[in-house]
This record gives C-alpha cells, sequence and structure tokens, in this order.
C-alpha cells in the first residue's frame, strides 16, 4: 500500500506545475456552424518534445482569464488538483495587470502567426441547410506553461464518474513565435496530421482530457 502511494505521489508531481519544456505547438480549431454569427476558437496544446510521429497527443489549453480563476492558477503552479467549472468562496479573480497582459499577448501571437493545415466540412444528410466548417491551426510557441489535473464530476460512459478528469494547461510568461519550428521535421509531422476525430469542444468525455491526433479505429 505504500509503495503505491509513493507511486501515485509521484505520477501526479511528474504530470503536474511547471511543465519542463518551453517549446509547443498551439492547436486552435476555429469552428462556425451554420447557427452562429461568427467563428468561435478552442485551443489545444502539444509539448514540441512529445511528437514523434503522426500520433501525438493534444492537451486542453485555457486562454481565457476569468474562464479560470486567479486561485486555480495559485493551485496549479502548486502541483494541486483544479476545477476551473465550479466557484467556491475562496474563488478570486484578481489577476494583476501584468499577467493578464501576457495572456494577451499569446493570443495575438497565436491568432497572428498560426498557420492552417486542415479544414473540414460538415452536413447531415437530413438537414441540408444544417452545416459546421472547421479550420485547425498550428502555432509553434516558446513560453511557459502550467500543467496539472483538473479534478470533478463528469458523466462518461452511461454513468457519473468521481476522480481526475483531465490534464490541462494554464498560460504563464514569457511568450514568443517559435519561426525557426518551421524548418523541422516536427513541422512537416503537424501539417500532415489528422485533426478531424478530435472532439474539441468535450474534452471532459475523456479520461485525462487527452486526445490524439491521427487517431486509428
Amino acid at each position: 500500500m505504500k509503495n503505491k502511494l509513493i507511486f501515485f505521489l509521484f505520477l501526479l508531481s511528474s504530470l503536474s506545475n511547471y511543465a519542463r519544456t518551453n517549446q509547443y505547438i498551439i492547436v486552435t480549431f476555429e469552428s462556425k456552424r451554420s447557427i452562429d454569427r461568427e467563428f468561435q476558437n478552442y485551443f489545444w496544446i502539444a509539448p514540441i518534445d512529445s511528437i514523434k510521429d503522426r500520433n501525438f497527443y493534444l492537451y486542453p489549453l485555457h486562454l481565457v482569464v476569468g474562464e479560470y480563476s486567479k486561485d486555480n492558477l495559485d493551485n496549479c503552479i502548486k502541483g494541486d488538483t483544479i476545477d476551473i467549472f465550479n466557484s467556491t468562496n475562496i474563488t478570486r479573480l484578481n489577476f494583476d495587470d501584468m499577467y493578464e497582459a501576457n495572456v494577451e499577448t499569446l493570443l495575438e501571437l497565436v491568432i497572428k502567426n498560426r498557420v492552417k493545415v486542415q479544414t473540414i466540412n460538415v452536413s447531415w444528410e437530413l438537414n441540408k441547410k444544417a452545416k459546421n466548417k472547421i479550420n485547425i491551426y498550428i502555432t509553434p510557441i516558446l513560453g511557459d506553461f502550467c500543467r496539472c489535473f483538473h479534478y470533478g464530476r463528469n458523466f462518461y460512459d452511461g454513468k457519473w464518474i468521481d476522480g481526475f478528469k483531465s490534464l490541462i494547461y494554464l498560460p504563464m510568461s514569457n511568450f514568443s513565435y517559435n519561426q525557426s519550428f518551421w524548418e523541422t521535421q516536427i513541422a512537416t509531422i503537424v501539417k500532415f496530421a489528422n485533426y478531424n476525430h478530435i472532439d474539441y469542444t468535450s474534452y471532459l468525455n475523456y479520461p485525462k482530457g487527452v486526445q490524439e491526433a491521427s487517431h486509428k479505429e
């Protein structure tokens, strides 16, 4: 029992807190349904050193200050689990101006420097007017991110499950565009990976929140 506890704590430590690399790709899913007035952006992230071939993992990235709270970020940095969807008496949104400026800079870098790698057009046979267009973009970024487990209660596979549901990333600081990435072999991998099966809006429906590019059934 003691050995299992030690292993669990080691696993939690290794998967939480500051990410060890500062090189990432951010994948933007830009989606517009026929009922939407404009495109909606959903952000996912992958450490570059984790990409070995076209079957690589993507993790949810939250880039909207206020979607997560200051105490969420503080707890993520400490290596604690967080729940960004539930407010408590300790929930705080008092981010300092420098942090908010850093996140705004990151958003600008992601949108300005993104490269389109795939477009998916979805239509339904029974409703010709219902359509969905999804553009997938890649932006290579240098910077510091915090990763931690999102913990919550979720309905999965026909039943309610309590426990760790998703390994997520939150932005921190030191962001810049990684121009040299496009000269690497990994750039070729992510350009030609298949993203059309990613359920980019519902990461909590998947164990650990992780989804795989170029997924094979």
